[in-house]
């Protein structure tokens, strides 16, 4: 039994702690799942309604060869916590047998990709919750795109405003998430800063069903990573084949943000 340090997320800190792992080398089925269910003991794979995250989009990308394997899993939100930019972020959980690497989350991990333009400050500079009325573009990986002040533009992507009058941080994001996804989520590069280029591309989801872990789910007893588990040790991708309906959209975690 080895024991891997990991590190734990509260309240925007990140502390050390040690879990139980068997083999961190594994490569069966039930070594992936097992590691993937220790850390989600430990607070360390991805919480959809997280209380402290608003969810925007998500993405699971998982690679493999004969002897390595490794999956990650980009949640993409706003933590009210931080607050304007700093609250902007994709988090990336790692998981894997890669040599060098701590399976779970870390501040590395954490990416930013949005920047004040040159017009002010995008968001209310008291609180960093709301758009800047005053501010009609924002830099999104450094390209400016608008912010859209608009009620409309909402109601017409059927996200309802929490406050009106104001247009919050989350629910902009939610609103461009369809035309700027891409930009939200990890480059290629960023992706092989964590991944070795060595290492293939096997699958990657935009949706999925996701274990609901505030009601006691865990990856190990949910279809999609089962199957996920077996299809990475076989190498066989027709064996994945998961019949549960994807609820990876943000609107399925209400919770989400609300603490």
């Amino acid at each position: 039994m080895k024991m891997l340090s990991v590190l734990l997320r509260q309240k925007n800190i990140f502390t050390v702690r040690s879990i139980q792992i068997t083999d961190t080398t594994g490569y069966a089925a039930w070594q992936i799942l097992e590691q993937l269910d220790a850390l989600c003991s430990d607070f360390q794979f991805p919480m959809l309604d997280n209380g402290h995250v608003y969810p925007v989009a998500s993405r699971l990308s998982a690679y493999r060869n004969e002897q390595r394997w490794a999956i990650i899993i980009e949640v993409v939100g706003f933590h009210y916590r931080a607050g304007g930019h700093n609250g902007i972020n994709n988090a990336l959980h790692v998981f894997g047998n890669l040599p060098g690497i701590t399976p779970g989350i870390s501040n590395s991990n954490i990416l930013g990709f949005t920047a004040d333009s040159e017009e002010g400050e995008a968001f209310d500079e008291h609180t960093g919750t709301w758009l800047n009325p005053a501010v009609h573009s924002i830099l999104l990986r450094e390209k400016k795109i608008a912010l859209e002040h608009d009620p409309e533009y909402y109601h017409s992507k059927n996200i309802l405003l929490e406050e009106p009058g104001r247009i919050m941080i989350w629910e902009y994001l939610r609103g461009i998430a369809d035309t700027h996804r891409e930009a939200m989520l990890a480059t290629e590069e960023e992706i092989r800063q964590r991944i070795p280029v060595s290492l293939p591309l096997f699958l990657r989801l935009d949706d999925w069903h996701h274990p609901d872990l505030a009601n006691e789910a865990t990856p190990g007893k949910n279809e999609t990573f089962g199957m996920l588990a077996d299809a990475i040790e076989t190498g066989d991708l027709s064996v994945f084949k998961p019949a549960s309906p994807s609820n990876t959209h943000w609107k399925n975690w209400p919770e989400g943000g609300r603490l």
